[in-house]
């Protein structure tokens, strides 16, 4: 309806104005270890080492909407670095859920195919007024294809670091023989985190997600914010943020969360092991 798109789009802007004015603050840049990830939604603009390879298994908890959702999704990834600053990956897709569907509650295991990222580091946060990357990552299953770019800034200045992604996503959904369906998506990722000592951090990461269907625009617009935290030694790092949804500022309901195709609660956990 008209009042829900409305209050969609003041999710979207209201989500761009929180992200985008995180962007103030990248002013001094100190640079950190390039392998480390102190964010799991939000990407640093740090590349590989030439010829260093790490292995990261990804786990995305997603659950809650409008009738009972819980869902695990995994990726595995093998990380190369192939130059100074490029980088490229691997990954295995899959994911297994519960929901319920009319009076039953079932179970459900998916392959969800292969994905390959390459990652070109622009500016070095260290060299450089700012870290600057170019990210782009493809994923394809038997169901559904996925083009997927980022624009990644980053700054450390002090024991703050600071990070802001912008990131544009084209799905096609194969649902029969000869139609497809096309699915585009923006979203904005900002991440802040105090760095306690080399091994620790700690701060907030903030997700706005908006999709978009051609010739009909905005969909959904949803806002995601939580805690994440961050630990590493010299062989191995892991990230983990609990993200809940929050609610709309307007919506046919006032005060609602979008539970149709997003949950109410995210929470994600990398792992890296330097091979």
């Amino acid at each position: 309806s008209a009042r829900r798109r409305q209050g969609q789009e003041s999710v979207m802007l209201r989500g761009m104005g929180v992200v985008l004015g995180g962007l103030g603050g990248l002013l001094v840049a100190t640079g950190a270890e390039a392998s480390e990830r102190r964010f799991t939604y939000t990407y640093q603009s740090g590349v590989l080492n030439a010829g260093d390879v790490e292995l990261e298994p990804w786990t995305t908890f997603r659950g809650g909407r409008e009738d009972y959702y819980r869902r695990l999704d995994h990726r595995l990834e093998f990380e190369v670095g192939l130059t100074d600053r490029l980088q490229t990956a691997f990954y295995l897709n899959f994911s297994a859920k519960t929901l319920d569907e009319g009076a039953a509650r079932v179970s459900e295991f998916e392959w969800g195919g292969i994905s390959s990222e390459w990652k070109y580091k622009l500016m070095d946060p260290v060299a450089d007024a700012v870290g600057m990357a170019l990210y782009v990552e493809g994923s394809y299953a038997t169901h559904e294809s996925e083009l997927e770019a980022k624009i990644i800034v980053d700054k450390q200045f002090g024991s703050v670091l600071l990070a802001f992604n912008a990131v544009f996503e084209h799905e096609w959904v194969f649902e029969e023989k000869g139609e497809t369906e096309r699915e585009m998506a923006v979203e904005l990722d900002l991440g802040l985190a105090y760095q306690f000592s080399p091994a620790f951090s700690a701060g907030i990461e903030v997700r706005n997600h908006n999709e978009m269907v051609p010739k009909e625009g905005l969909e959904a617009a949803t806002l995601f914010a939580g805690p994440v935290v961050a630990y590493s030694t010299e062989r191995w790092w892991g990230a983990l943020s609990v993200m809940p949804q929050l609610p709309a500022l307007k919506t046919e309901e006032e005060g609602t969360l979008e539970l149709e195709d997003h949950e109410k609660l995210n929470a994600r956990l990398i792992l890296g092991f330097h091979l």
